[in-house]
């Protein structure tokens, strides 16, 4: 009886985390009377609308980039200029962390070779025309004021990153020229790593040197729709918002045999964070595409998180700020080569989850922070912390109350779980062979996932949590 009641209990967690959660957060929307049973957060701030006939607030848009292609740093330069917003209120930063490999170096060293080709010798290396621009600033200071131009230098020999805004007056107004072929453009910055530290350390170091009020970050291999400012900055007019997540939208690839999966997942993800933001708040942004005040940046965080968007963005709700989800921005990346990329890349996200719970266990006190409470263990908690390590144990318990008490619910129970384990694995030799069968991918997609937070769980019990990305073929 009692295996029987831990069997059924474990069954309704996972179905209530996959499919059962989704029903009730649509009942919560259409449900006012409903959905004011769950009191607000303690210190919930009030919605209250700025009044502004065009509401245009300064954005700094933070760009992360580390070893990716030159064509896609060119293709993410071209996207970026394209987007709609008014130029004066812009700027743009590309947070360069180190990579050893030169290749986004080699990428922006094309942008500034027509300003340096008649001050050094030909054939010099990436490293060497970066580092002559650094020091371009105290060229003519040299000359006339020895003293200060060694006190230059050695502030510059102690900094750790590189900003254009360094450059002379004439060489920043070219390469702004060159870089939109000579249209109006917005202010462009480069911050760089010279030691590899990891992608938040650099993208730390980049928020300090924004200037704009509403701070946009975006990765360079993802793609924003021309009008995505617009529709994330119109959320900012309420005063009760505090971060604004687009929509990661995965591209369907011929090359890839995981976009079927990874695509469908991140179309039912899209779905649950509509219905949270409408609730009362999202619980989480993506990376590839969300905003925050800067006034609520937490420069706190510490650099090794992992999922440093979903910590970042969660403790701005935890201060009362609410997450708005817009689906009419967002950001467009190709899928992963293969469903091995993806593990690897869902095991580091599953590390950076069980951080992050870790962090952020406050919020699932429902006496302080209610309704957000209710969000975040229902969308968040259950899947990566819960539902991984009951999967094998639902199982195990079916079996034993088979073997102690057949019965036609546990036969059809068992009949069920086989049945998910058999197209899982039809799903994962069909994509050894590279073969698409729609059917098969979404269960492998799941199972996969699930293995990946376990794999995830163990990094993280080890403390293997390396703030460097592992990169993935896309």
């Amino acid at each position: 009886m009692i295996i029987e009641i831990l069997l059924y209990l474990g069954i309704l967690i996972i179905l209530y985390s996959y499919f059962g959660y989704g029903i009730v957060a649509l009942v919560l929307r259409k449900v006012k009377v409903i959905r004011e049973l769950f009191p607000l957060p303690y210190n919930s701030i009030p919605s209250k609308q700025v009044e502004a006939d065009d509401f245009f607030p300064t954005v700094s848009l933070i760009i992360s980039a580390s070893g990716e292609s030159s064509q896609i740093i060119i293709d993410k330069i071209e996207n970026t200029i394209g987007l709609i917003y008014p130029k004066e209120k812009l700027e743009i930063i590309f947070a360069l962390a180190f990579d050893p490999k030169n290749k986004v170096d080699e990428t922006f060293d094309e942008y500034y070779n027509q300003q340096i080709d008649d001050k050094i010798e030909s054939g010099a290396s990436p490293k060497e025309e970066e580092l002559y621009i650094k020091f371009m600033v105290i060229e003519n200071l040299a000359a006339s004021n020895k003293k200060e131009a060694i006190e230059k230098l050695e502030s510059l020999l102690k900094s750790d990153y590189f900003d254009s805004d360094g450059l002379s007056s004439g060489n920043k107004d070219a390469l702004d020229d060159r870089m939109t072929e000579g249209a109006l453009s917005p202010r462009i910055y480069v911050t760089k790593d010279i030691v590899r530290k990891g992608k938040f350390s650099q993208v730390k170091r980049s928020v300090t040197k924004a200037s704009g009020s509403i701070i946009v970050f975006s990765d360079a291999n993802s793609m924003f729709n021309a009008e995505a400012l617009i529709e994330i900055v119109k959320h900012f007019r309420d005063q009760c918002v505090g971060c604004v997540s687009g929509e990661k939208r995965v591209l369907k690839s011929a090359d890839s045999t995981s976009d079927e999966g990874e695509g469908l997942y991140w179309k039912y993800e899209s779905f649950l964070k509509k219905l949270d933001s409408d609730i009362y708040s999202a619980v989480g942004a993506a990376g590839e595409i969300f905003a925050v005040r800067k006034s609520l940046w937490d420069d706190s965080v510490p650099n090794n998180a992992i999922i440093e968007d979903f910590v970042v963005s969660l403790r701005i709700a935890q201060q009362g700020y609410r997450i708005r989800y817009e689906p009419n921005a967002y950001a467009q990346e190709e899928p992963t080569k293969d469903l091995k990329s993806e593990f690897i890349r869902r095991r580091r996200i599953s590390s950076g989850g069980f951080q992050a719970i870790v962090w952020l266990k406050a919020i699932m006190n429902p006496f302080k922070y209610g309704i957000l409470s209710f969000l975040f263990v229902s969308h968040r908690v259950l899947r990566w912390a819960v539902v991984p390590f009951l999967l094998p144990i639902v199982l195990l318990l079916n079996i034993l109350a088979l073997m102690i008490e057949p019965s036609g619910i546990n036969t059809a129970l068992i009949v069920l779980q086989i049945v998910f384990y058999v197209f899982s694995g039809i799903g994962y030799i069909l994509e050894t062979k590279r073969i698409k069968v729609k059917v098969f991918y979404f269960p492998y997609t799941l199972l996969m996932m699930n293995i990946a937070a376990l794999a995830g769980f163990n990094n993280y019990r080890k403390g293997n949590l390396n703030p460097v990305w592992e990169r993935v073929n896309r």
